[in-house]
C-alpha cells in the first residue's frame, strides 16, 4: 500500500492538534520515525503478514492508539490482519457495495464523524433511522464501519473516541437480529485489532426495552465501562459533555444535518480515490497458512472476549 500523509475530507484535523496530541502521549517525531522503521521492519520478516502491505501511515495511527507502545502496536497489528482474514463478509467484497449502482450504504441508519476534534477525540454519531426491525442489518452496519475505520487508520489523527448514540427507533425485535457470529467477529477486530480507545458513550432516547439491548451489548466491555455510558433525558445535559459546536444540527448543534453528512458520505466513499483505496485495503488480511508456529480457526472463535481499551 502507498503511503500518504495528505488528509481526507471526511476527518480532517489540523496541524495543532495533531501536535497536542503526539504531546499529550510524550511522543516526538524522530522517536515516532524510528518506530515505524522497527515496526515495518518486524512486519516484513512475519510470512503471514508481508504479502498483505502496509505503510507508514497506518502504522503511525496504530502507534498512537498504542500510546506509543511499540509491541503493543506489533501485537495489534497481528491482530487486526488475523481476525480480518475470519471477516471476509464485513471486510472483503466491497465492489459490489461501493458501485454507483448499488443502493444506499446508510439507508436505516446514520453514521458521522464530526469533522472537528473535540479535546484530540472525534465525536461520532450513530442513529438508527429506521423502527422498523426488518430493515435492519446489522452486518451491512458493520461493514460500513470498518470501511470507514480502515480510512481512519490511514487518514484521521486522534487520541480516541466519544460515541453519541440515538436508539430511540430500536426495539427488542432489532436485538434478535444481532447475529452473535458477527458480533463476536466484529468485537476481535475493533478491540484485539483496532484498539478501539472510548472516552465516553452517550445514549439518547433510550426506549422501553432498551436496556435489554444495552444489556446485550456490554458483554463485550470491560465492567468499568459502565461508568463510561452516560443516559440522556434531554440534550441539555449532552451538551454538559459535548458543546453544541461539536454537534450536528439533529441535536441542536452548529454542524450540519446527519441526512446532509450522508450525502456527502454516500459521495466520498464511491469516489474513485476512495473507492481505490477500500478496495486495496480490503486485501489487509493475513495469510494463517503461512503463520510460525501454526493457527486453529476454532481457538480465535471462541472464548471470552478481549476488552476495548478505555484508558
Amino acid at each position: 500500500m502507498q503511503c500518504s500523509d495528505s488528509q481526507h475530507p471526511l476527518f480532517p484535523y489540523t496541524e495543532e492538534e495533531k501536535q497536542e496530541i503526539r504531546k499529550e502521549l510524550g511522543l516526538r517525531e524522530t522517536g515516532i520515525q524510528e518506530d515505524i522503521n522497527a515496526i515495518l521492519e518486524w512486519f516484513r520478516k512475519q510470512p503471514h503478514l508481508v504479502d498483505a502491505g502496509i505503510n507508514r501511515a497506518i502504522i503511525e495511527r496504530m502507534l498512537i492508539t498504542a500510546k506509543g507502545s511499540l509491541e503493543k502496536t506489533k501485537q495489534r497489528i497481528d491482530c487486526l490482519y488475523k481476525y480480518r482474514g475470519l471477516a471476509p463478509e464485513l471486510i472483503q467484497n466491497r465492489e459490489k457495495e461501493l458501485s454507483m449502482y448499488h443502493g444506499d450504504l446508510w439507508s436505516f441508519y446514520r453514521q458521522v464523524a464530526m469533522p472537528k476534534l473535540y479535546k484530540g477525540h472525534r465525536v461520532t454519531i450513530i442513529r438508527i433511522e429506521d423502527p422498523d426491525p426488518n430493515n435492519f442489518f446489522v452486518d451491512v452496519l458493520f461493514r460500513n464501519t470498518f470501511m470507514l475505520g480502515d480510512l481512519r487508520i490511514q487518514y484521521d489523527y486522534m487520541l480516541g473516541e466519544k460515541w453519541v448514540i440515538d436508539i430511540g427507533n430500536c426495539s427488542l425485535s432489532h436485538l434478535l437480529r444481532m447475529n452473535p457470529l458477527v458480533m463476536q467477529k466484529t468485537a476481535q477486530i475493533f478491540q484485539e485489532g483496532f484498539g478501539l480507545r472510548v472516552a465516553a458513550i452517550h445514549v439518547l432516547n433510550c426506549p422501553k426495552g432498551g436496556q435489554t439491548i444495552l444489556s446485550f451489548m456490554k458483554q463485550f466491555f470491560k465492567p468499568k465501562i459502565l461508568d463510561r455510558i452516560v443516559f440522556h433525558n434531554s440534550l441539555e445535559t449532552l451538551y454538559q459533555h459535548i458543546p453544541k459546536r461539536y454537534l450536528p444540527k439533529d441535536y441542536g448543534g452548529e454542524e450540519p444535518s446527519l441526512d446532509d453528512f450522508k450525502v456527502k458520505y454516500e459521495n466520498e466513499v464511491r469516489s474513485e480515490k476512495t473507492k481505490k483505496f477500500l478496495l486495496e485495503s480490503s486485501k489487509m488480511v493475513s495469510n494463517e497458512s503461512k503463520r510460525p508456529g501454526g493457527y486453529k480457526y476454532e481457538e480465535c472463535m471462541t472464548g471470552s472476549f478481549k476488552k476495548l481499551d478505555l484508558d
